[in-house]
Protein backbone atom coordinates (compact mmCIF):
# COMPACT_ATOMS: atom_id res chain seq x y z
CA UNK A 1 0.00 0.00 0.00
CA UNK A 2 1.25 3.59 -1.04
CA UNK A 3 1.91 5.60 1.63
CA UNK A 4 3.07 9.46 2.52
CA UNK A 5 6.37 8.17 3.14
CA UNK A 6 6.42 6.97 -0.76
CA UNK A 7 5.32 9.98 -2.11
CA UNK A 8 8.06 11.93 -0.31
CA UNK A 9 10.57 9.79 -1.23
CA UNK A 10 9.72 10.06 -4.99
CA UNK A 11 9.38 13.90 -4.46
CA UNK A 12 12.55 14.56 -2.88
CA UNK A 13 10.73 15.85 -0.36
CA UNK A 14 9.69 15.05 3.56
CA UNK A 15 6.99 13.80 4.89
CA UNK A 16 5.82 16.85 6.27
CA UNK A 17 5.77 18.59 3.27
CA UNK A 18 3.77 16.14 1.75
CA UNK A 19 1.11 16.20 4.40
CA UNK A 20 0.97 20.21 3.90
CA UNK A 21 0.28 20.04 0.58
CA UNK A 22 -2.30 17.48 0.83
CA UNK A 23 -3.94 19.67 3.28
CA UNK A 24 -3.45 23.65 1.13
CA UNK A 25 -1.58 24.63 4.06
CA UNK A 26 0.14 27.58 3.84
CA UNK A 27 4.00 27.95 3.38
CA UNK A 28 4.77 25.54 0.67
CA UNK A 29 6.49 27.11 -2.98
CA UNK A 30 3.84 26.27 -6.03
CA UNK A 31 6.77 24.51 -7.74
CA UNK A 32 7.45 22.31 -4.64
CA UNK A 33 3.47 21.70 -4.95
CA UNK A 34 3.82 20.56 -7.90
CA UNK A 35 6.55 17.93 -7.87
CA UNK A 36 4.48 16.68 -5.32
CA UNK A 37 1.17 16.74 -6.96
CA UNK A 38 2.77 14.52 -9.83
CA UNK A 39 4.16 12.08 -7.30
CA UNK A 40 1.25 11.41 -5.60
CA UNK A 41 -0.37 10.80 -9.44
CA UNK A 42 2.16 8.61 -10.14
CA UNK A 43 2.59 6.60 -6.89
CA UNK A 44 -1.58 6.43 -7.09
CA UNK A 45 -1.84 7.26 -3.73
CA UNK A 46 -4.80 7.63 -2.32
CA UNK A 47 -5.49 10.66 0.61
CA UNK A 48 -7.43 9.19 3.76
CA UNK A 49 -10.44 11.55 4.21
CA UNK A 50 -11.16 10.35 7.23
CA UNK A 51 -8.22 11.76 8.93
CA UNK A 52 -7.82 14.59 6.33
CA UNK A 53 -11.47 15.62 7.99
CA UNK A 54 -10.40 14.54 11.62
CA UNK A 55 -7.48 17.06 11.58
CA UNK A 56 -9.63 19.77 9.52
CA UNK A 57 -12.48 19.21 11.38
CA UNK A 58 -14.25 19.78 8.06
CA UNK A 59 -16.37 17.37 6.40
CA UNK A 60 -17.46 19.52 3.25
CA UNK A 61 -20.27 17.31 3.41
CA UNK A 62 -24.14 18.86 3.22
CA UNK A 63 -27.04 16.62 4.43
CA UNK A 64 -29.96 17.28 1.97
CA UNK A 65 -33.68 15.26 2.74
CA UNK A 66 -35.72 15.84 0.04
CA UNK A 67 -39.39 14.25 -0.11
CA UNK A 68 -39.15 12.58 -3.25
CA UNK A 69 -36.91 11.64 -5.93
CA UNK A 70 -39.30 11.70 -8.91
CA UNK A 71 -40.65 15.59 -8.94
CA UNK A 72 -39.58 17.94 -11.03
CA UNK A 73 -39.66 20.56 -7.91
CA UNK A 74 -37.05 18.33 -6.61
CA UNK A 75 -34.51 17.87 -9.40
CA UNK A 76 -34.35 21.52 -9.84
CA UNK A 77 -34.45 22.45 -6.66
CA UNK A 78 -31.33 19.74 -5.96
CA UNK A 79 -29.42 21.04 -9.48
CA UNK A 80 -29.43 24.83 -8.17
CA UNK A 81 -28.05 23.53 -4.44
CA UNK A 82 -25.49 21.59 -6.21
CA UNK A 83 -24.29 24.54 -8.57
CA UNK A 84 -23.51 26.42 -5.15
CA UNK A 85 -22.13 23.55 -3.53
CA UNK A 86 -19.65 22.29 -6.23
CA UNK A 87 -17.74 26.33 -6.34
CA UNK A 88 -17.08 26.02 -2.57
CA UNK A 89 -16.06 22.41 -2.75
CA UNK A 90 -18.47 21.11 -0.94
CA UNK A 91 -20.19 17.43 -1.53
CA UNK A 92 -24.45 16.56 -1.41
CA UNK A 93 -25.32 13.75 0.78
CA UNK A 94 -29.14 12.95 -0.67
CA UNK A 95 -32.05 11.16 1.72
CA UNK A 96 -35.19 10.80 0.50
CA UNK A 97 -37.84 10.86 3.05
CA UNK A 98 -41.06 9.41 1.08
CA UNK A 99 -43.29 12.56 2.44
CA UNK A 100 -42.55 10.48 5.91
CA UNK A 101 -42.24 12.56 8.87
CA UNK A 102 -40.40 10.05 11.29
CA UNK A 103 -37.90 9.87 8.19
CA UNK A 104 -37.47 13.44 8.40
CA UNK A 105 -36.40 13.14 12.02
CA UNK A 106 -34.57 10.00 11.28
CA UNK A 107 -32.12 11.63 8.86
CA UNK A 108 -31.62 14.75 10.53
CA UNK A 109 -29.90 12.77 13.07
CA UNK A 110 -28.25 10.53 11.34
CA UNK A 111 -26.49 13.16 9.35
CA UNK A 112 -25.50 14.66 12.91
CA UNK A 113 -23.84 10.76 13.30
CA UNK A 114 -22.04 11.41 9.40
CA UNK A 115 -20.63 14.30 11.01
CA UNK A 116 -22.12 16.84 8.01
CA UNK A 117 -21.22 20.89 8.35
CA UNK A 118 -25.07 22.01 7.57
CA UNK A 119 -28.96 20.24 6.69
CA UNK A 120 -31.24 21.42 4.20
CA UNK A 121 -34.32 20.12 4.97
CA UNK A 122 -37.48 20.35 1.73
CA UNK A 123 -40.20 19.91 4.79
CA UNK A 124 -43.67 18.32 4.38
CA UNK A 125 -44.68 19.08 7.43
CA UNK A 126 -43.66 21.70 10.83
CA UNK A 127 -44.69 19.89 14.42
CA UNK A 128 -43.33 20.39 17.84
CA UNK A 129 -41.41 17.10 17.28
CA UNK A 130 -39.29 18.15 14.20
CA UNK A 131 -39.01 21.31 15.68
CA UNK A 132 -37.33 20.45 18.61
CA UNK A 133 -35.08 17.58 16.36
CA UNK A 134 -33.93 20.35 14.34
CA UNK A 135 -32.89 22.95 17.46
CA UNK A 136 -31.18 20.03 18.77
CA UNK A 137 -29.08 19.67 15.73
CA UNK A 138 -25.72 20.16 16.40
CA UNK A 139 -25.13 21.87 13.19
CA UNK A 140 -27.39 24.51 11.35
CA UNK A 141 -30.34 23.38 9.65
CA UNK A 142 -31.87 25.28 6.01
CA UNK A 143 -35.96 24.44 5.74
CA UNK A 144 -37.34 24.76 1.72
CA UNK A 145 -41.04 24.84 1.11
CA UNK A 146 -42.01 25.29 4.88
CA UNK A 147 -41.73 28.74 7.23
CA UNK A 148 -40.09 28.05 9.91
CA UNK A 149 -39.25 31.40 10.82
CA UNK A 150 -41.21 31.59 13.68
CA UNK A 151 -39.37 28.95 15.62
CA UNK A 152 -36.05 31.33 14.35
CA UNK A 153 -35.38 28.17 12.08
CA UNK A 154 -34.11 30.01 8.49
CA UNK A 155 -36.42 29.02 5.80
CA UNK A 156 -36.55 29.50 2.02
CA UNK A 157 -40.37 29.85 1.29
CA UNK A 158 -42.44 29.92 -1.90
CA UNK A 159 -45.69 32.84 -2.18
CA UNK A 160 -48.16 30.13 -1.66
CA UNK A 161 -50.71 32.42 -0.10
CA UNK A 162 -50.04 34.83 -3.24
CA UNK A 163 -50.47 31.94 -6.05
CA UNK A 164 -53.85 30.89 -4.11
CA UNK A 165 -55.03 34.56 -4.51
CA UNK A 166 -53.81 34.58 -8.11
CA UNK A 167 -55.04 31.45 -8.88
CA UNK A 168 -58.47 32.47 -7.88
CA UNK A 169 -58.56 35.26 -9.88
CA UNK A 170 -57.66 33.68 -13.08
CA UNK A 171 -60.51 31.48 -12.72
CA UNK A 172 -63.28 34.03 -12.07
CA UNK A 173 -61.10 35.81 -14.81
CA UNK A 174 -62.19 32.98 -17.02
CA UNK A 175 -66.06 32.78 -16.01
CA UNK A 176 -65.69 30.15 -13.81
CA UNK A 177 -68.66 30.69 -10.97
CA UNK A 178 -68.40 27.56 -9.44
CA UNK A 179 -64.41 26.16 -8.10
CA UNK A 180 -63.27 23.85 -6.10
CA UNK A 181 -59.31 22.82 -4.86
CA UNK A 182 -57.73 19.59 -4.86
CA UNK A 183 -55.09 19.59 -2.58
CA UNK A 184 -53.06 16.86 -0.34
CA UNK A 185 -52.54 16.17 3.28
CA UNK A 186 -53.71 19.07 5.71
CA UNK A 187 -50.29 18.58 7.64
CA UNK A 188 -48.34 19.86 4.34
CA UNK A 189 -49.08 23.66 5.37
CA UNK A 190 -47.43 25.47 2.47
CA UNK A 191 -48.79 23.00 -0.33
CA UNK A 192 -52.30 22.75 1.02
CA UNK A 193 -53.13 25.20 3.38
CA UNK A 194 -51.58 28.03 2.75
CA UNK A 195 -52.94 27.66 -1.45
CA UNK A 196 -56.18 27.02 -0.18
CA UNK A 197 -56.09 30.20 1.89
CA UNK A 198 -55.04 32.49 -0.77
CA UNK A 199 -57.75 30.82 -3.11
CA UNK A 200 -60.18 31.66 -0.49
CA UNK A 201 -59.34 35.07 0.47
CA UNK A 202 -59.32 36.09 -3.86
CA UNK A 203 -63.17 34.62 -4.17
CA UNK A 204 -63.91 36.71 -0.60
CA UNK A 205 -62.28 39.62 -2.07
CA UNK A 206 -64.27 39.41 -5.55
CA UNK A 207 -67.72 39.09 -3.44
CA UNK A 208 -67.75 35.62 -4.22
CA UNK A 209 -68.69 32.27 -2.60
CA UNK A 210 -65.89 30.44 -0.65
CA UNK A 211 -64.38 27.31 -3.11
CA UNK A 212 -67.42 24.35 -3.10
CA UNK A 213 -65.39 22.30 -2.03
CA UNK A 214 -61.42 21.56 -0.83
CA UNK A 215 -60.82 17.72 -1.55
CA UNK A 216 -57.06 16.58 -0.02
CA UNK A 217 -55.16 13.12 -2.02
CA UNK A 218 -51.53 12.80 -2.57
CA UNK A 219 -49.07 14.44 -5.21
CA UNK A 220 -49.64 12.24 -8.30
CA UNK A 221 -51.37 12.38 -11.20
CA UNK A 222 -53.82 8.89 -10.18
CA UNK A 223 -54.61 10.61 -6.97
CA UNK A 224 -55.68 13.78 -8.96
CA UNK A 225 -57.51 11.53 -11.42
CA UNK A 226 -59.62 9.56 -8.79
CA UNK A 227 -60.48 12.59 -6.86
CA UNK A 228 -61.62 14.73 -10.10
CA UNK A 229 -63.75 11.16 -10.81
CA UNK A 230 -65.12 11.68 -7.40
CA UNK A 231 -65.59 15.51 -7.52
CA UNK A 232 -67.41 16.15 -10.69
CA UNK A 233 -70.71 13.42 -9.21
CA UNK A 234 -71.49 14.95 -5.94
CA UNK A 235 -70.67 18.78 -7.52
CA UNK A 236 -72.74 18.66 -11.27
CA UNK A 237 -71.39 22.41 -11.78
CA UNK A 238 -67.95 22.52 -11.24
CA UNK A 239 -66.56 24.90 -13.63
CA UNK A 240 -63.21 25.69 -12.36
CA UNK A 241 -60.86 23.88 -10.24
CA UNK A 242 -56.99 24.62 -8.63
CA UNK A 243 -54.77 21.72 -8.07
CA UNK A 244 -51.96 22.37 -5.59
CA UNK A 245 -49.57 20.90 -7.93
CA UNK A 246 -49.72 20.22 -11.79
CA UNK A 247 -49.65 16.31 -11.36
CA UNK A 248 -52.71 16.62 -9.21
CA UNK A 249 -54.25 18.83 -12.23
CA UNK A 250 -53.14 16.43 -15.39
CA UNK A 251 -54.54 13.92 -13.45
CA UNK A 252 -57.94 15.78 -12.85
CA UNK A 253 -57.79 16.72 -16.89
CA UNK A 254 -57.50 12.90 -17.67
CA UNK A 255 -60.61 12.82 -15.42
CA UNK A 256 -62.81 15.65 -17.09
CA UNK A 257 -62.03 14.30 -20.60
CA UNK A 258 -63.29 10.65 -19.58
CA UNK A 259 -66.25 12.36 -18.34
CA UNK A 260 -67.18 13.84 -21.58
CA UNK A 261 -66.68 17.13 -20.58
CA UNK A 262 -63.62 19.32 -22.29
CA UNK A 263 -61.15 20.76 -20.09
CA UNK A 264 -60.40 24.27 -20.63
CA UNK A 265 -63.73 25.06 -21.54
CA UNK A 266 -66.14 23.18 -19.64
CA UNK A 267 -63.80 23.28 -16.52
CA UNK A 268 -61.39 25.21 -16.56
CA UNK A 269 -58.32 23.82 -14.80
CA UNK A 270 -55.02 25.27 -12.81
CA UNK A 271 -51.52 23.91 -11.44
CA UNK A 272 -48.75 24.90 -9.77
CA UNK A 273 -45.05 24.36 -10.38
CA UNK A 274 -44.41 24.52 -14.36
CA UNK A 275 -43.56 20.37 -15.09
CA UNK A 276 -42.30 20.01 -17.86
CA UNK A 277 -45.76 17.18 -18.04
CA UNK A 278 -47.84 20.28 -18.38
CA UNK A 279 -46.93 21.58 -21.58
CA UNK A 280 -47.53 18.34 -23.91
CA UNK A 281 -51.03 17.10 -21.60
CA UNK A 282 -54.17 17.43 -23.46
CA UNK A 283 -55.25 20.51 -23.18
CA UNK A 284 -51.81 21.86 -22.50
CA UNK A 285 -51.86 23.04 -18.63
CA UNK A 286 -51.90 26.46 -17.24
CA UNK A 287 -50.29 26.71 -14.31
CA UNK A 288 -47.92 28.95 -12.17
CA UNK A 289 -43.90 28.91 -12.24
CA UNK A 290 -41.98 28.66 -8.96
CA UNK A 291 -38.41 29.29 -9.27
CA UNK A 292 -37.19 25.29 -7.67
CA UNK A 293 -34.08 26.14 -8.67
CA UNK A 294 -33.16 29.57 -7.01
CA UNK A 295 -34.94 28.40 -4.16
CA UNK A 296 -31.73 25.17 -4.32
CA UNK A 297 -29.50 28.14 -5.08
CA UNK A 298 -30.92 30.22 -2.22
CA UNK A 299 -31.47 27.76 0.30
CA UNK A 300 -27.33 26.67 -0.72
CA UNK A 301 -26.16 30.29 0.18
CA UNK A 302 -27.52 30.52 3.32
CA UNK A 303 -26.41 27.36 4.66
CA UNK A 304 -23.23 28.47 4.40
CA UNK A 305 -23.49 31.73 5.52
CA UNK A 306 -24.42 29.59 8.75
CA UNK A 307 -21.71 27.36 8.32
CA UNK A 308 -18.83 29.92 8.62
CA UNK A 309 -20.88 31.53 11.46
CA UNK A 310 -21.85 35.18 9.53
CA UNK A 311 -25.47 36.60 10.75
CA UNK A 312 -28.40 36.39 8.61
CA UNK A 313 -30.47 39.89 8.37
CA UNK A 314 -33.71 37.56 7.65
CA UNK A 315 -35.52 34.62 8.62
CA UNK A 316 -37.01 33.65 5.70
CA UNK A 317 -36.55 34.49 1.87
CA UNK A 318 -39.99 34.38 -0.15
CA UNK A 319 -39.53 33.83 -3.68
CA UNK A 320 -41.39 34.69 -6.50
CA UNK A 321 -43.48 33.36 -9.19
CA UNK A 322 -45.21 33.93 -12.43
CA UNK A 323 -48.26 32.86 -14.23
CA UNK A 324 -47.85 30.60 -17.31
CA UNK A 325 -50.64 30.37 -19.84
CA UNK A 326 -51.67 27.82 -21.69
CA UNK A 327 -55.12 26.09 -23.23
CA UNK A 328 -56.82 24.99 -19.66
CA UNK A 329 -57.85 28.26 -18.30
Amino acid sequence: MVGLHDVAKLAGVSKSTVSRVINNEYGVKQSTKEIVQKAIEECGYVVNQVAKDLKSQKTNLIGVIVPTLSSNSTAQGVDGLSHIFDKKGKHVLLANSQHKHEKEIEYIRLFNQKRVEGIILYATHLDETLMNVINQSQVPVVLVGQDGSNYDIPSVIHDDVRVGFSAGQRLVKAGCKNIGFIGVSSEDIAVDSMRYLGLTQALSSLKMEGPSFHSRGEFSMESGYEQMKSLMIVNKDLDGVFCATDRIAIGAIKAIEESGKTAGKEIKVLGVGNDDLGMVSRPSLSTFHYAFEAAGETSASVILDLIEGKQQLMSKIVLSFRAVERQSC
